[in-house]
């Protein structure tokens, strides 16, 4: 006989500790250890699983009950059927079911053909479950009967199913149902066609759904009807299943000249890729929404039309009554006839009297035709005196900086950035740097003369009632002659709503003079371009007056770096120059540039940053250093830290360096704290030495003195010995800003 290996001589031992907590410990670790076992999924733990299935409390109960079902034993299929039938738990009897489903348990199908009428007689049923829950947890046995027979394949389900849903004083189980129905062959799929004639509109979209998203020869004339449903919820619900499945499938061409427009909107974006005569003829639907999907989709596949025809069709829609019908034909023009359209489109992004809309899509239809002409238009616009074409003009200058770096496009956000394309105003007055609250008790668009014959309007809240009391006139709101007497406690507040000055509004769209507008766009986008220039010249924002824009720049500098891996030696300079006076914002931006460099002033620097006073500082200085490559012994000190999210970049930044010492460390982490990192601590040493994490977990679990930490040690051992299939991301020097994204 061969000798057992280490690893399964671990996993042996895992599994002993475990099924004796099961066996013997107290209620809650036997329901943490009969998921964990459940999880981990060690063959060798079934026989405990089993005889849990009769322990005295019902939640331990359930849990190994859901632990049989993940494992799918079949030696716990003649248990799990006596607990179905003899358990009075509703909860037990659930897992019971899902697990003998999972086991295609042929002696559970007559039981739950049973359970789909009623309360069986021979079933045990905890009688008082309704008065204590208000619930009959009989309909969710029902549910989870019905669910069981469909995934079993049970034909003779099907006129019990349906006699289900004949019952008016039941709870709706249509959509249960009808996904069961259409799993069970052709009686079921008939059975479910009977629907389709519903006067209920829910229960036939549901069926016509179920109906076209199964591949069967009994399914194809109910779905044909179902297209012809005189609702077009039904009609769409039976379209996009079977649009999912076959695009081309010829039945849906007739839905091109459906009554509905939100139908014909949907079959031309989804299908008319296949059908280029459907789309040209869509370009004339009377239904501007209509119009207006063809239009984009022609611009995603322009095809090869040559006669022009189409390009002065285009045309024509560009004065169209419909703003959106005018963009979606300036973007189709730009792919259809790119030569041709860059005047027109030229034309409406200088016309000033154009709406927004107009000129936000000429500008994107100018950027998809690209050349010297379309990107000199863009770059003229840039200091426009409407916020959303400044901001349109400099995102359709990255779209086009993107590629032959260098080109004239990125010279012109470089230009943008410094300043050059839209000058300073020699008087900034009016024009503020930051977003500046509205005054609704002082608006300068409206004239003397109108102020002076504005109508009191009644009053929206209490303190408003409050406030003109005394100003308006006593008939204004139907009040008596003598007026409303007020209490003391009004006469308090209205005291204290005296001192208010005004009220102050956000704006929908901040006043920002273009000047600085420009730049500071300028500098988020060039965040998207990893060339050495493009971050030399964010550097030298990093010194400039203006607060925003130094934020900005930072924050394009740390994202350059984390996609490159480096920063040129200017721009890592820069930053630590700045780092010493830059505020909060501006500092954890540079933190987070610095961490995407090796560099060892950047270490020594980030260093004395771990102490600092803000929780959210020496979270990115962790971060920072472990991304950068440095180990650094404060970080056991910092496991400790007062801040549970510097904590947890403490014990990430740790598992990342590697070592026996780190898997000591991570083992007490998993501990500490109530065990809040129990999860988090398994994880993480599933890269280090499983092995020794392993033993440490097992010295806990054998000393009876520290049974408050056992459920903290169960939860950390399961996360630590899954199943490959069932780990999450962990984290290694290279993952550690995935690990971060997953687990914030």
């Amino acid at each position: 006989m061969a000798k057992p290996s280490e690893e399964e001589t671990a996993a042996g031992d895992i599994c002993g500790a475990l099924c004796g907590i099961l066996g013997t410990g107290v209620d809650i670790h036997r329901c943490l250890a009969a998921r964990s076992l459940g999880r981990i999924g060690d063959p060798g733990a079934v026989p405990t699983l089993i005889d849990a299935l009769l322990d005295e409390d019902e939640d331990v109960r359930t849990d190994a009950a859901q632990a049989l079902a993940h494992m799918a034993d079949p030696r716990a299929a003649k248990q799990l059927l006596e607990n179905l039938l003899g358990d009075p738990c509703a909860d037990v009897k659930l897992a019971a079911i899902e697990a003998l489903v999972r086991l295609k348990d042929p002696a559970a199908v007559p039981w739950l053909l049973r359970l789909l009428k009623g309360r069986d007689e021979s079933v045990v049923w905890d009688e008082e479950a309704f008065f204590h829950d208000d619930w009959d947890d009989w309909t969710d046995i029902q549910i989870k009967s019905v669910e069981g027979l469909a995934a079993l394949g049970i034909e003779k389900a099907v006129p019990g199913i349906v006699e289900i849903m004949a019952d008016e004083h039941g709870q709706d189980m249509s959509e249960t149902a009808f996904k069961a129905l259409v799993r069970l062959g052709e009686p079921g799929i008939n059975a479910l066609a009977v629907y389709l004639d519903d006067s209920d509109v829910r229960r036939r979209r549901r069926a016509a759904a179920a109906l076209a998203g199964v591949d069967h020869e009994a399914a194809i004339d109910p779905t044909t009807r179902a297209l012809k449903d005189p609702s077009p919820e039904v009609r769409l619900a039976a379209a996009k299943p079977m649009a999912a499945r076959n695009p081309s499938d010829q039945r849906l061409t007739v839905l091109f000249e459906d009554d509905a427009p939100q139908v014909r909107s949907w079959v031309v974006e989804k299908l008319a890729v296949h059908y280029r005569d459907r789309l040209l003829h869509s370009l004339e639907d009377p239904s501007h929404r209509v119009q207006t999907v063809a239009l984009k989709v022609l611009a995603e596949n322009p095809g090869h039309d040559d006669d022009g025809a189409l390009a002065s069709a285009l045309r024509t829609k560009l004065n169209s009554p419909s703003s959106e019908v005018g963009n979606a034909a300036a973007l189709a023009l730009a792919a259809i006839d790119p030569d041709g359209a860059v005047t027109d489109l030229k034309q409406r992004l200088e016309d000033a009297e154009q709406s927004l809309e107009t000129r936000t899509g000429a500008i994107r239809g100018l950027a998809g035709i690209g050349g010297a002409t379309a990107l000199e238009a863009i770059v003229d616009v840039i200091g426009d005196g409407q916020r959303q074409i400044r901001l349109e003009a400099i995102g359709a200058l990255k779209a086009m900086a993107r590629e032959h770096w260098p080109n004239r496009a990125g010279e012109a956000l470089l230009a943008a950035l410094r300043g050059e394309l839209v000058p300073e105003p020699a008087s900034d007055e009016g024009a503020v740097g930051k977003t500046v609250d509205a005054d609704p008790q002082h608006d300068d668009s409206m004239e003397e003369g109108d102020k002076e014959d504005t109508v009191v309007a009644f009053p929206t809240t209490t303190l408003g009632s409050i406030m003109l009391a005394e100003s308006a006139p006593p008939d204004a709101f139907g009040l008596p002659d003598t007026g409303v007497e007020l209490t003391p406690m009004d006469m308090e507040r209205l005291a204290l709503a005296r001192r208010i000055k005004g009220k102050r509004c956000m704006p929908v769209v901040p006043r920002v003079s273009p000047h600085r507008d420009v730049r500071r766009f300028a500098a988020r986008v060039l965040g998207d371009l990893d060339f050495d220039d493009v971050a030399t010249g964010l550097s030298l924002a990093l010194k400039d007056d203006d607060a925003e824009l130094r934020t900005a720049a930072a924050d394009s500098l740390a994202r350059i770096g984390s996609r490159r891996g480096s920063l040129p030696g200017e721009a890592v300079d820069a930053l630590l120059k700045a780092l010493p006076g830059a505020d909060r914002d501006s500092r954890l931006l540079i933190i987070r540039g610095l961490g995407t460099v090796e560099n060892e002033s950047a270490a020594e620097v980030l260093e004395r940053y771990l102490g600092d006073e803000d929780s959210f500082v020496r979270t990115e200085a962790i971060r920072a250093l472990s991304l950068a490559g440095a180990a650094n012994p404060a970080l056991v000190g910092l496991l400790k830290d007062p801040d549970p999210g510097v904590r947890l970049a403490a014990a990430q930044a740790m598992a990342a360096t590697g070592g026996e010492s780190a898997t000591d460390h991570l083992v007490e982490f998993a501990m500490a704290f109530e065990g809040y990192y129990r999860r988090d601590a398994g994880r993480l040493l599933r890269n280090l030495n499983v092995e020794r994490a392993n033993a440490r977990f097992l010295e806990v679990l054998a000393d009876r003195e520290t049974l408050r930490v056992w459920p903290a040690v169960i939860e950390a051992l399961e996360e630590l010995n899954l199943p490959d299939q069932q780990k999450n991301s962990g984290v290694t020097p290279a993952g550690i800003d995935e690990y971060r994204r997953s687990h914030p």
